[in-house]
């Protein structure tokens, strides 16, 4: 009998000019009953001022409060204005202020209702020089940032983007998911070379008796340092009035670079199209290309790789005509990034070798590093795991000589997938934790996220689901607040495998469309090739068998396309294991046959794993005993030496299947037991069906 479902009061606050926000509210919390919270047997209420009309007829303070008295969950929602005037409320200034801390005086004495506050993105120019309202709403900010008593967050201006937040916050707090409030601040460190420029030109500045522009420098070093120290608000209204007001290019660049990594993209563009701006028709300047190249990458972050490449070919176009060679080396390494995003590997092994010939002809360091690790990834996509060992090894050497940490970070993640790939599942974690300590470090949050990307990705392959979840929706939080659109569509495919992995096929279905979605709108071959050959996956679970085999034909046709070694490997063996579930053995042995050629020559011992089970559930099928067995105990070798808790729990399942076969029941039943064990122990879905198996089988043998 399903119980009562729990009401959860959910009240907003907001100023008179966030009447969108509040219908949005409305929105969010109907389709949260509709679906999520009938789930999870709970009942969002949603409550505001407009309650109080439909009760008394009048927006009535007292009623207000009442609401704010009894609710479970308050929101706040700020913009430009502070709200209106409270005359009769005194000490506060508004009646939404009122309500604020009215909530957070009840939380403080009886830790309810939980508090989130949304502050919607205001332009920068408007932001610079704010009015009376605004400037109350700015001092808020600041003051929550220094207590650290509730969470806040900030949102686009865009249904999408606060439904997003609502969705995500409450879901949270049904859950129990919510962290607590982090008393640490999250640190931003921006480029060294670019706070060197600022010195130096605050130096030039002073001996020219610029005093404006030398005090516009030290206010951007400051906010620098204060970025440094966590204190992310000081930081940013320093900043959006210095971008306003500078013509200095020293200045915007390291605003730029504050709003990109804060993942404020908006004011990022604003700052790079002033910058360009300021130049007027003077186009042919080192200055004038650097600012496309870093619209590229911003275009490039948003997914919108088209325009990436116009604004990156504008910036080579220039370097090209000044014959800045560094320019040029840049210019080239960034198209060879979009090339292989785009999945045009030979172009951009092309781009990547025209850039470190650059570099190595002028003797610049980084240049080569960044080089080294662009070949790196694009030897690994291919498969040559020496070749791509090798240009990280050269890479990160240089790097850590040079102590660049961000770089160092990155390249700790590259070393560590490749050692995933090659079933090195200590080594990869052990580098990726090494990349998350960095990035937390700088605070840098695409470095976080793809690091908690990996780590999950390790904690799945081990059978730890629970554990990847969690580090998969840390990664999705981060990667949604930075509209890295490619990453995000990596994150649902991600929750799709772990969801079939439970046995949740709708879910992980759904995942699955999310992501391909995102890929077929950006282009990005290599993301519909995975979400193909995952689409082939789970409707050969539903035994949709003529679909399966479509969709890993796809994939198979990308990835042979692109040259991708790893994946056609992936490929084949899917194909083995649906030639099977047809009893197309001959077929399916050839496929099996084909992969695991290809495992060994790449050395990815935990495919290889894979692969001798699978050939040996063939070799099974077919009543060849032996062969099976001898499979079965190839691969329970590799996984014993990896560690893989998970693969050991499948291989002794496998066992157990062929000791029944053999009718050697008590030799059967010791292989169920230990996979049991193993399956408890990381809480695999599994667990319940071996335990079933087991029940069944000593009943069968007391029988």
């Amino acid at each position: 009998m399903k119980t009562e479902k729990r009401s959860i009061a959910v009240f907003i606050a907001s100023p008179g000019d966030l009447s969108n926000e509040r219908k949005y509210f409305r929105k969010a919390v109907d389709l949260l009953n509709i679906g999520f919270a009938d789930g999870a047997n709970v009942l969002f209420e949603p409550l505001g001022w407009e309650d109080t009309l439909a009760s008394t007829g009048r927006r009535t303070q007292g009623v207000i409060n009442k609401y704010v008295d009894r609710c479970d969950v308050f929101i706040l929602v700020l913009h430009r204005r502070w709200g209106q005037e409270a005359p009769d409320a005194i000490p506060y200034s508004s009646y939404s202020e009122e309500e604020f801390f009215r909530a957070l005086e009840r939380f403080k004495k009886t830790r309810s209702p939980e508090i989130f506050v949304f502050f919607k993105r205001v332009a920068a120019s408007q932001e610079a020089y704010p009015d009376s309202q605004l400037k109350k709403v700015l001092d808020f900010r600041r003051q929550l940032e220094d207590s650290r008593q509730v969470r806040y967050r900030s949102f686009d201006d865009n249904e999408q983007s606060f439904i997003f937040e609502i969705n995500l916050h409450l879901k949270a707090y049904v859950k129990g998911e919510l962290s607590p409030i982090d008393l640490t601040r999250d640190s931003v460190v921006l480029p060294l070379s670019a706070l060197e420029e600022v010195r130096k030109a605050k130096s030039e500045a002073k001996k020219l008796h610029q005093e404006i522009r030398f005090l516009q420098l030290q206010i951007a070093e400051d906010a620098s340092n204060l970025a440094k120290e966590g204190l992310l608000e000081n930081a940013r209204q320093k900043f959006v009035k210095l971008v306003t007001d500078t013509a200095d290019t020293h200045i915007l660049y390291l605003g730029y670079q504050f709003f990109y990594q804060t993942g404020d993209l908006d004011t990022a563009l604003i700052v790079l199209n002033r910058w360009l701006d300021l130049n007027g028709d003077n186009q042919n300047t080192p200055a004038t290309a650097f600012a496309y190249n870093n619209l590229g990458i911003l275009f490039q972050t948003r997914g919108n790789l088209d325009q990436a490449e116009v604004m990156h070919m504008k910036s080579l176009a220039i370097d090209e005509a000044l014959g800045w060679e560094e320019g040029k080396a840049r210019d080239y390494g960034n198209l060879g990034i979009l090339y292989r995003i785009r999945g045009d590997l030979t172009q951009a092994e092309e781009m990547y070798k025209k850039s470190l010939a650059i570099n190595e002809a002028l003797g610049w360091k980084d240049g080569i590093a960044h080089s080294y690790a662009n070949l790196g990834i694009l030897y690994k996509t291919l498969g040559d795991f020496n070749q791509a060992e090798q240009m990280y090894k050269k890479s990160l050497a240089i790097f850590e000589a040079l102590d660049q940490k961000k770089d160092i970070a990155s390249d700790s993640c590259n070393l560590g997938t490749l050692y995933q790939s090659r079933g090195d599942f200590n080594q990869a974690e052990e580098m990726y934790k090494k990349s998350l300590e960095i990035s937390e470090l700088l605070g840098f949050k695409i470095g976080m996220a793809s690091a908690y990307r990996n780590i999950a990705t390790i904690y799945q392959i081990r059978g730890y689901l629970d554990q990847a979840e969690e580090l998969y929706k840390k990664a999705m939080i981060i990667n949604e607040a930075l509209d890295m659109k490619e990453a995000i569509a990596g994150n649902f495919s991600d929750l799709g495998l772990l969801y079939q992995s439970r046995g949740d096929l709708d879910k992980a279905e759904e995942m699955y469309k999310k992501s391909l979605t995102i890929n077929e709108a950006l282009g990005l071959k290599v993301g519909m090739g995975n979400d193909y050959s995952n689409f082939g996956n789970l409707y050969r679970t539903r035994s949709e068998f003529v679909r399966a085999a479509e969709m890993y034909e796809k994939a198979l046709t990308i990835h042979k396309t692109l040259r991708l070694k790893e994946y056609m490997a992936n490929d084949f063996g899917n194909l083995g294991t649906l030639y099977t579930t047809q009893g197309e053995f001959d077929l399916a042995e050839e496929m099996y046959k084909k992969s695991l050629a290809i495992n060994q020559e790449l050395g990815r011992k935990d495919s290889i794993a894979k692969l001798f089970n699978d050939i040996g559930n063939l070799y099974l099928t077919r009543k060849d005993y032996n062969q099976a067995e001898a499979m079965y105990k190839e691969a329970q070798t590799i996984d014993e030496a990896l560690g893989l808790e998970d693969g050991m729990a499948r291989g002794f399942v496998n066992f157990g299947n062929l000791y029944q076969l053999r009718n050697e029941v008590d030799r059967a039943i010791e292989m169920y037991e230990k996979a049991y064990a193993l399956f408890k122990k990381i809480k695999s879905p599994f667990e319940k069906s071996i335990a079933q198996w087991l029940r069944d089988l000593k009943s069968k043998k007391r029988m």
